[in-house]
């Protein structure tokens, strides 16, 4: 009987000293696995072919670790490469009319031009120096939108009285280019608990980007039967225009940005939509473009 229980006593033993010697070499695989992942920043989890409990359940916890890791990762680059894009356009958004201003003022100082040139010059330069000053004022103005962590008041508002006032800022620009806007609502009573100064922001710049950015008609709908829906459509000008980024900031094509644009409009209306728990996006659809808003 003695012997029995010894012989038990060193196989239990044998199968424990095996077990943890497999313990300990899945264990080192798994260090490395993890060393590995973190030096390629892979987003591929981590696995184990042992069925102990407690150790699924601590790599379960890494896993969920090295994926908040790689979202905090990817969010910083992205930011990062934002960043860097903003300064180059920056850059050269205020390059652009400060050198223009510059050459004006040069040729005129050391020219011998005549009055009439004098002043045509001067007002050439008056008008780039108001470009820079206008740069210059959108970009701080940005700046302070997306660091904007103030309260937002909100009030109950009539959205198609607050549309229509909006509408009316830009009727004389659209009817000098013989252009109108078209609005349509399926009800003329729809109220919203929002804030009045950035819902007309949002408005009047997506009223302004039609305009600067198509030449025909702008047609805006407002819908309000399971949630509030405002879409604006208007004819695509530009075939290249890119819907998955033209929100970003800084976005434009070298057309628009010939112009003047500095791509942060739209930017604009969609930070103050996120900040009013709204949401908003774009699609082309024969020839046109829609921007739809929507709030539950």
């Amino acid at each position: 009987m003695k012997d029995i229980i010894i012989i038990l006593l060193v196989i239990f033993l044998l199968i424990t000293i095996f077990y943890l010697l497999l313990l300990k070499k899945g264990i080192k695989k798994f260090n490395k696995d993890l060393n590995q992942k973190l030096k390629d920043k892979s987003n591929t989890i981590l696995t184990t072919n042992f069925s102990d409990k407690d150790l699924c359940h601590l790599i379960d916890s890494i896993n969920n670790s090295l994926k908040s890791y790689n979202d905090i990762r990817i969010d910083y680059e992205r930011k990062n490469n934002n960043l860097q894009k903003m300064m180059t356009n920056i850059s050269h958004d205020l390059r652009t009319p400060l050198t223009s201003a510059l050459g004006y003022i040069d040729m005129t100082l050391k020219s011998d031009l005549d009055e009439k040139t004098k002043i045509k010059n001067l007002k050439i330069i008056e008008e780039r120096l108001k470009r820079l000053s206008e740069l210059v004022d959108s970009f701080f103005e940005f700046s302070k939108i997306i660091s904007n962590n103030k309260f937002i008041e909100v009030s109950k508002i009539n959205l198609v009285a607050l549309l229509e006032n909006s509408i009316s800022n830009h009727y004389e620009d659209f009817s000098n280019d013989n252009r109108i806007i078209n609005f349509e609502t399926d009800n003329r009573k729809v109220y919203i608990n929002s804030n009045k100064i950035m819902l007309s922001r949002i408005f009047d710049n997506l009223i302004r980007n039609a305009y600067k950015h198509s030449k025909s008609d702008l047609n805006i709908e407002l819908k309000s039967k399971n949630k509030i829906e405002i879409i604006f459509s208007n004819d695509l000008l530009y075939s290249d225009l890119d819907i998955e980024r033209m929100f970003e900031e800084f976005y434009t094509i070298d057309i628009s940005r010939t112009k003047g644009n500095t791509g942060l409009g739209l930017a604009i209306v969609k930070e103050f939509t996120n900040q009013l728990n709204g949401k908003i996006y774009a699609k082309k659809k024969n020839h046109k473009l829609y921007i739809i808003i929507s709030f539950n």
